[in-house]
């Protein structure tokens, strides 16, 4: 059965579940937000091959790709209480709430109705305001924030192209609008339009790092990855703690072929979190690819030490142990999979594999 799809923070541009209220990452309203489309897919199936990831990691590999991560909220556990909502430890990084732009306080023509649209936005009637800051617009069609709170409301009441054409509008008449507009582009699915105005802010200024990253997240989640990493490695030195960067940096590299380099980053990212699974999983998977089967053994089992209770750990070591000519401790991985992971798709199939791998091996 097909998961339901993941939504877009009109904001941030981060996944998050269908049922929750407020993005993540961002605590941005998700009132209106759109889905994302192939956020979720099914599981996969039929038995994973004897390689480093499984079914259920390629399932996992598919939403890095998308710039989810399974890195743990500990990070901001102690700056902030946590959101009204699920654990975002599940799904993504929960971060504190994101303060607003302080926008000046209107005195000219349109000030009363956009106050007003505003007052009545953050009331819940996105129709009502649309009305409001319409009118706001009308009577002052030069300022580029009454258009950006009018796309805003135009968003929220289901109009994304009246809500994209206000945004471009906005871009037009005050250059520092266009961040809003590219990650509208973005979250509409409209990536090359998007990418296009990342590029233009960049090219009047090359020292925007929060563009690099949106860029290359944007260039990530298409597939670019050669790119996107270009991008990411900007990010990553304004930032270098921050192990959402370096996961994504990492899965780039590692996808345009960047073997040790990508290797290197899945180390920086669990350096920063070593409970990080994911990345755990996926740096296993870079060392097979290199041969470096001991070694990924290595990373696979101090993972396992730190959090025993991960069933991606032990189908993976299973897997890696099984290539490595070692079939008694892989038939031990697999049913300590099926153990943990009894509602998973392959639970039955990895026992079964373990019960075959005892009886061509010994039992261990």
């Amino acid at each position: 059965m097909k998961a339901k799809q993941a939504v877009v923070c009109p904001k941030c541009g981060a996944l998050n579940r269908p049922t929750w209220e407020f993005c993540a990452r961002c605590n941005e309203s998700l009132e209106g937000a759109a889905p994302a489309a192939g956020a979720a897919a099914p599981a996969e199936e039929g038995g994973p091959p004897p390689s480093s990831l499984s079914a259920n990691a390629v399932a996992l590999v598919a939403v890095v790709a998308l710039g989810l991560l399974g890195v743990a909220a500990w990070r901001y556990a102690s700056q902030a209480p946590p959101l009204a909502q699920p654990d975002p430890s599940l799904f993504t990084i929960a971060t504190r709430p994101s303060e607003p732009r302080v926008l000046a306080p209107p005195t000219g023509p349109g000030a009363a109705d956009y106050d007003a649209g505003r007052r009545q936005m953050n009331a819940g009637d996105p129709a009502g305001a649309v009305a409001r800051l319409a009118a706001a617009v009308a009577a002052d069609p030069d300022n580029a924030d009454y258009r950006t709170v009018y796309g805003f409301a135009l968003l929220r009441s289901g109009d994304r192209e009246g809500a994209l054409a206000a945004y471009a509008e906005a871009a037009r008449l005050d250059p520092r609008q266009q961040m809003q507009y590219a990650r509208s582009l973005d979250t509409a699915g409209r990536g090359a339009e998007a990418a296009r105005q990342y590029e233009a802010i960049l090219a009047r200024n090359p020292g925007a790092m929060s563009v690099q990253e949106d860029l290359g997240r944007l260039l990530f989640r298409t597939g670019d990855y050669k790119e996107a990493a270009s991008h990411l490695q900007v990010a990553v030195q304004e930032r270098p703690d921050d192990p959402v960067l370096q996961q994504e940096l990492a899965y780039s590299l590692d996808r345009a072929g960047e073997r040790a380099q990508a290797a290197a980053a899945y180390q920086q990212v669990l350096k920063q979190a070593p409970q990080a699974v994911l990345a755990r999983s996926l740096l296993a998977d870079n060392l097979v690819e290199q041969g470096r089967k001991a070694e990924a053994l290595a990373v696979l089992q101090e993972g396992l030490e730190a959090t025993p209770a991960a069933p991606l750990l032990q189908r993976q070591m299973g897997a890696v142990l099984e290539r490595s000519g070692r079939p008694a401790e892989a038939a031990a991985a697999y049913r300590a999979y099926a153990r943990l992971a009894p509602n998973a798709a392959d639970a039955k199939e990895m026992a079964d594999r373990a019960a075959r791998l005892s009886a061509a091996g010994g039992r261990p």
